[in-house]
C-alpha cells in the first residue's frame, strides 16, 4: 500500500493542502477504521526516510516524521508527517510506502525534492545583449523565477524582441536538473531571426511644426525598428511641448510589420495651450504655483482643478477668511487655447476678539488653557475652534465627566467703530460647558478567567475604584487583559468590557468577561531559508520553542531579533495548522542578505591648526581644507553564525611639516609651502563574536593602525585591543577591554627647556592598559537627536605591572541632553557636559646632563598621546584646535600646547530649522585644560560664543560654524589670541 500528497507549490497554503490530505487520505481511514473495528493497528517496525534513493540524514527532516517504530500505524502520524515535510518547501511531493514486516509494517517515506531555478541562461543568436533579456526577465518574474513559469517567461520574451525588431524569434524554454544541492537551470535557446527596418513613416498632426519636428529625433526609414528608442524620442517632444504650455500634448505611435519592414504610424495630440488666470481677489504670486501646480503636474485635468480650487480655499481659510470660495471654469473660447479662470472671493476676514469659556467648575481655567489654542488679535479658523471642543470634551471625558456637552458660538462683535461692512471683522467666540456628573469608578469585576487570577490581571489596571471614570481606561484595560492572554497561547481570547452606571450616573462599575479560549501550544519550529546561516544561530535568536504557548509577544520578540542580527532582508514567521486545534507548527523563512557590504566616502574638513611658521618657529594660526576620504568593507556571517570581521580606512590629505622616510623623521621648512600628503590615516580591523559563550555578551578584537597630526607634535600608534562588551537594557550597555599599544611621537613643537620631562624619555612609549565604560543612550537619532539623553563614562588603568612603560589613571565622563522646545518651529536646544581628570603614576629614569652626568628624575605625567586637549570644532569653538588652555599649559615661548591632566567643557546649542535642508545654529561654549587634575576649578573656565549654518545631508549634518574667543588672553608674552576661528565640518558637535 502507498499513499502520496501532490501539492506542487513553492509556498505551503495550508487550508488547501488539508483539504488535499483529507482526499488523499479517505481511503486508508475508512479502510483503518473498518479494521480497528476488528484488529488493533500494526506496530510500526521501522521507518526509512529516503531522497532520491538515498537516506535522508538532515536532523530537521527527521524530527519532523510523527511515525516513531514501536508504536502503532496511525494515520494521524503520517497526514501530520507529510504536512511538516511540505512545509519546509522543498519538496514537491512526499510518498508514503507501507511494507509487511515481522510484527508489523515498515513505514519508507520517499521526498521527491523541488528543483528551485537558481539561474537563467541564454543561448543561441540572441540579437539583442543577455544584459538586456536578463534584466527583463528579473523586472517581471524575478532573479529566479519557479521552473513551472519558463513558457510564460519565453513569451514575455517574445514581446521584448517585437518591440526590438524581430518580428519571429524563436525561443526554447528547457530546464536543466542538478543534484547536490538540489537545484535547476531555466535554459533560454533563442534564435532572434531577421530584424525589421523602418520602412514607412507617417505622421499625424494638425500643427506642420510638429511634423517638422519629428525629423530632428532620430527616427527615420533605413534604421532598425526599436519601440523603446521610437519612444523615448516621442516622450522627449512631448515634454518640450508642455514646457511651452501645451500641458495635455499626447505623442505616441504605433507599427505595423509588413514584408519584412516597419511601417510607423506617428500620432501628435498637441492639444490646447493652457494658461491659469485669476480673478476677483488677489492670490499672491509666491504661492499661485503651490496652490495651482498645472505646470508642475503637466495637467490641467478635472481632479487636479478641483483640488487647487480646494487649495485656494483652504489658504484663505487659515488665514481668518472663513467665508473664501474659488470657482474655476475652463475656457476654450479662442480655439487651440484653454484658459483656467480661478474667481476667488475670499469675503471679510474674521478677526478674534476675545475668547470666553464658562461653566467649567470642576476643571480650573489654567488647565484649559494649553487646549485652547485662540487667542485675541488671531485670525479666526473654524477648524481651529473645532479643534478645541474636541479637546475640551476629551478632557473631561478622561476625568469622569461621561455626558459633558461642549457648545462653541461666534458672534460679530458690531461697534460704531467697527462697523459690519470694514474689510476686517471682528468675532466674540464662546464656548459653554455642561459638565454634567461626574463619574466615578466604583466596583472592577472580572469574571471567566481561569487561567489568570483576577487579581493578577487587576495588577495593572488604569479603571481602580474611586478614579474618575474613562472610556479610554476601560478600552487601555480590556486590551492589556487580551494582551496578556494573546502572549499565553490563547489568541480567540474575548474580553468584553460591560460599564453599568448608578446613583445616578455618578458611579460606574466595571465588569470585563474574559472569554479565554483554546490555549495554543507550538508543536515544531521550522526553519527554512537559511543557506550560510546555521540553524542553531537562528534557533538561538528565538523565543518561540516547541511544547511552549505560542503567545504574541514572543513571536514579535523573535522577528525583532533575527533582523537585529543584520543577516537577513527579510524575516517571516507564520504559523502552519495542525491536525490538533490546539498545536501549531511555526515556519521561520528567512532570506539572506548578502554577506559582504562595501562603504565608502569623502569629505572635506576645515579648521585653523598651530604651524610653526613665526619667528623662531612660534606658533601662528592658519585656516586649512584639508580632504579626507573612507572606505569600509564588511564580511558577515562567518562561519554560518553570526561573527563579521571589518575593515575600516580613514585618510586626510593635509599640508605636512614633516616627511615620514625609511630611515626616520626628517623636518621639511615649515610654511603654507609645505605641500600635501597622506601623512594622518587610521585603519580598523575588527572581529566581532556575538552572544560569547551563549551569553549576552560580545567580544571585539582589534588592531588599529593611527597615524595623526596634533598642534603640538605629531604620533603614529600601532594597538591590539580585546574588548567585551554587553547590553544591560536596550538603553543601557558596559563594556571592559584590554589594550597594548606602541605609540611614537615625532615633530614635537616644544623648546627643549619646555618639552615635558616624559616626552623627552619616552618618545617612543609602550602602553598597557585596563579600560572600562558605561553607557545610557536615550537619543532619538544617533546623527541629528532632537530629544534624549547620552552618558558616558571612561575609565583607564595603566601600570608598569601589566607591561606598560608608564602608569596612570585616567576618567572621563560626559553628558549630552536634547531637548525640543515646544514651539511649531522645529528648535532643538542642545547641553553638552564633559570633564576628566588624569593622574600618572610615579617613575625614576635617569637622564643625562649637559656635562654628561647621570641623573635620577621622578616623572608623573601622562604621555603626549594620553594627556587632555581641547579647542576646536567638537569642544570650544572660539579657540583653534588644541589652542585652548592656561598658561601652565602652553608652551610661553613657542605658544604650542602641551596638554593636561584636568578637562572641563560645557556646551549649550540652539539648533533652529529653516527650509531646503538648513539649520542656524547659535552656541555658548565654555571649557579649560588644567596641568593637575587638583588644579580643576570652574572659576577659571574660557567662554567662546558663535553662530553657524548646518545643511543636513545624507551622510550627515554639514557644519560651517564661526566662533567668538570672548576673553583673548596673552598665553605667549606679546601675542594675543586669535577673537574668530572659522570651522568647517561634518557631523554635529556632539
Amino acid at each position: 500500500m502507498w499513499y502520496h500528497n501532490g501539492v506542487r507549490s513553492a509556498t505551503p497554503h495550508t487550508s488547501s493542502l488539508r483539504a488535499a490530505l483529507c482526499l488523499r487520505f479517505a481511503f486508508c481511514i475508512l479502510h483503518c477504521g473498518t479494521a480497528a473495528a476488528q484488529t488493533p493497528a500494526p506496530a510500526v517496525i521501522a521507518v526509512d526516510v529516503q531522497q532520491e534513493g538515498e537516506p535522508v540524514s538532515d536532523p530537521l527532516v527527521l524530527s519532523l516524521v510523527q511515525t516513531r517504530p514501536g508504536s502503532p500505524l496511525s494515520m494521524a502520524d503520517v497526514r501530520e508527517t507529510i504536512t511538516h515535510l511540505i512545509s519546509l518547501t522543498r519538496y514537491e511531493d512526499v510518498q508514503v510506502f507501507e511494507e509487511p514486516a515481522a510484527g508489523g509494517v515498515r513505514l519508507r517515506y520517499v521526498l521527491m525534492p523541488v528543483h528551485e531555478v537558481d539561474r537563467i541562461e541564454f543561448r543561441g543568436m540572441l540579437g539583442i545583449p543577455e544584459d538586456a533579456l536578463r534584466r527583463a526577465v528579473v523586472e517581471r518574474f524575478g532573479v529566479a523565477p519557479p521552473a513551472s513559469r519558463a513558457d510564460e517567461v519565453a513569451r514575455s520574451l517574445q514581446t521584448v524582441y517585437r518591440e526590438r525588431g524581430y518580428v519571429a524569434p524563436t525561443i526554447t524554454p528547457r530546464i536543466e536538473i542538478t543534484h547536490k544541492p538540489d537545484r535547476s537551470s531555466m535554459v533560454l535557446d533563442i534564435n532572434a531571426g531577421p530584424r525589421a527596418m523602418i520602412g514607412s513613416i507617417q505622421v499625424d498632426a494638425d500643427d506642420p511644426a510638429d511634423r517638422a519636428a519629428l525629423a530632428n529625433t532620430g527616427i527615420g526609414q533605413g534604421k532598425p525598428y526599436d519601440a523603446a528608442q521610437v519612444d523615448e524620442q516621442l516622450q522627449k517632444y512631448q515634454t518640450s511641448l508642455r514646457g511651452r504650455g501645451f500641458y495635455e500634448a499626447r505623442a505616441t505611435h504605433a507599427v505595423e510589420f509588413v514584408n519584412g519592414g516597419a511601417s510607423v504610424r506617428v500620432t501628435i495630440d498637441r492639444g490646447p495651450h493652457v494658461s491659469v488666470a485669476f480673478e476677483g481677489d488677489p492670490v499672491p504670486e509666491a504661492e499661485r504655483e503651490r496652490l495651482v501646480p498645472i505646470r508642475a503636474e503637466a495637467s490641467a485635468d478635472e481632479d487636479l482643478l478641483e483640488d487647487s480650487s480646494r487649495a485656494i480655499e483652504d489658504y484663505f481659510h487659515a488665514r481668518g477668511y472663513r467665508d473664501a470660495m474659488a470657482a474655476y471654469t475652463r475656457d476654450a473660447a479662442t480655439p487651440g487655447e484653454l484658459t483656467v479662470r480661478f474667481t476667488v472671493m475670499r469675503g471679510p476676514r474674521y478677526l478674534v476678539d476675545a475668547v470666553d469659556i464658562s461653566g467649567n467648575t470642576a476643571i480650573a481655567a489654567a488647565d484649559l488653557t494649553p487646549i485652547v489654542r485662540i487667542k485675541a488679535g488671531d485670525p479666526f479658523v473654524q477648524g481651529t475652534l473645532d479643534a478645541v471642543v474636541s479637546g475640551i470634551r476629551g478632557l473631561y471625558r478622561a476625568r469622569g465627566f461621561t455626558r459633558v456637552m461642549v457648545m462653541p458660538t461666534v458672534a460679530i462683535v458690531v461697534t460704531e467703530d467697527r462697523p459690519p461692512p470694514a474689510d476686517d471683522r471682528h468675532v466674540q467666540v464662546a464656548i459653554e460647558i455642561t459638565e454634567g456628573p461626574r463619574t466615578l469608578v466604583g466596583a472592577v469585576d472580572l469574571s471567566g478567567n481561569m487561567v489568570l487570577s483576577s487579581a493578577e490581571l487587576r495588577a495593572s489596571f488604569a479603571t481602580v475604584p474611586g478614579k474618575p471614570y474613562s472610556e479610554v481606561d476601560v478600552a487601555s484595560d480590556r486590551d492589556r487583559v487580551e494582551l496578556e492572554y494573546r502572549n499565553r497561547g490563547y489568541e480567540s481570547v474575548v474580553v468584553d468590557p460591560r460599564v453599568m452606571l448608578a446613583e445616578g450616573g455618578t458611579r460606574a462599575n466595571v465588569q470585563f468577561a474574559v472569554s479565554e479560549g483554546q490555549q495554543v501550544i507550538v508543536d515544531h519550529v521550522i526553519i527554512i531559508g537559511n543557506r550560510r546561516t546555521s540553524t542553531a544561530t537562528i534557533q538561538r535568536e528565538l523565543t518561540l520553542r516547541s511544547g511552549e504557548p505560542l503567545g504574541y509577544a514572543a513571536r514579535i520578540e523573535s522577528q525583532q531579533r533575527l533582523s537585529a542580527l543584520g543577516l537577513f532582508r527579510r524575516v517571516n514567521i507564520t504559523e502552519l495548522t495542525h491536525e490538533s486545534e490546539s498545536r501549531r507548527d511555526v515556519l521561520v523563512q528567512v532570506e539572506e542578505a548578502p554577506p559582504t557590504t562595501v562603504s565608502y566616502g569623502g569629505g572635506l574638513e576645515g579648521g585653523t591648526r598651530l604651524r610653526p611658521t613665526g619667528p623662531g618657529g612660534a606658533a601662528e594660526e592658519h585656516f586649512e581644507l584639508a580632504p579626507r576620504g573612507s572606505f569600509e568593507i564588511t564580511r558577515s556571517n562567518l562561519w554560518g553564525k553570526n561573527r563579521s570581521i571589518d575593515l575600516f580606512t580613514r585618510a586626510s590629505l593635509k599640508s605636512r611639516d614633516v616627511v615620514i622616510t625609511d630611515t626616520g623623521v626628517r623636518l621639511v621648512e615649515p610654511g603654507p609651502g609645505s605641500g600635501y600628503g597622506f601623512n594622518e590615516y587610521r585603519v580598523l580591523a575588527t572581529y566581532r563574536e556575538p552572544k560569547l559563550f551563549n551569553t549576552p555578551a560580545d567580544i571585539l578584537l582589534t588592531g588599529i593602525l593611527d597615524q595623526a597630526i596634533r598642534s603640538s607634535f605629531n604620533f603614529r600608534t600601532r594597538e591590539v585591543r580585546g574588548e567585551v562588551g554587553a547590553h544591560l537594557t536596550r538603553r543601557s550597555s558596559v563594556a571592559g577591554r584590554y589594550s597594548f599599544q606602541h605609540t611614537k611621537l615625532f615633530d614635537q613643537r616644544f623648546t627643549p627647556e619646555e618639552e615635558p620631562l616624559i616626552d623627552r624619555v619616552f618618545p617612543q612609549v609602550r602602553l598597557s592598559k585596563f579600560s572600562n565604560s558605561a553607557i545610557r543612550d536615550t537619543r532619538d537619532d544617533l546623527l541629528d537627536p532632537s530629544k534624549g539623553l547620552f552618558l558616558a563614562l571612561n575609565s583607564d588603568v595603566s601600570g608598569r605591572a601589566i607591561g606598560s612603560e608608564v602608569g596612570f589613571i585616567k576618567t572621563f565622563a560626559q553628558a549630552f541632553e536634547y531637548y525640543r522646545l515646544p514651539v511649531r518651529r522645529r528648535i532643538i536646544l542642545a547641553v553638552a557636559e564633559r570633564i576628566g581628570l588624569a593622574h600618572g603614576l610615579p617613575r625614576t629614569v635617569q637622564t643625562v646632563d649637559e656635562d654628561g652626568t647621570v641623573v635620577s628624575q621622578t616623572v608623573q605625567d601622562l604621555p603626549a598621546s594620553e594627556r587632555f586637549f581641547a579647542g576646536g570644532d567638537t569642544t570650544v569653538r572660539g579657540f583653534s584646535l588644541d589652542r585652548l588652555g592656561t598658561t601652565e599649559t602652553v608652551d610661553p615661548k613657542t605658544g604650542f600646547p602641551k596638554g593636561g591632566n584636568g578637562e572641563v567643557v560645557l556646551n549649550v546649542e540652539l539648533r533652529i530649522d529653516a527650509p531646503k535642508g538648513l539649520t542656524g545654529v547659535t552656541f555658548l561654549d565654555a571649557g579649560n585644560i588644567f596641568p593637575n587634575a587638583s588644579d580643576l576649578t570652574l572659576t577659571d573656565l574660557r567662554p567662546a560664543a558663535g553662530f553657524g549654518v548646518h545643511y543636513r545631508s545624507p551622510v550627515g549634518p554639514i557644519r560651517v560654524e564661526l566662533g567668538f574667543n570672548l576673553q583673548p588672553r596673552e598665553l605667549v608674552p606679546g601675542v594675543l589670541e586669535r577673537r574668530t576661528v572659522l570651522h568647517i565640518s561634518l557631523g554635529q558637535a556632539f
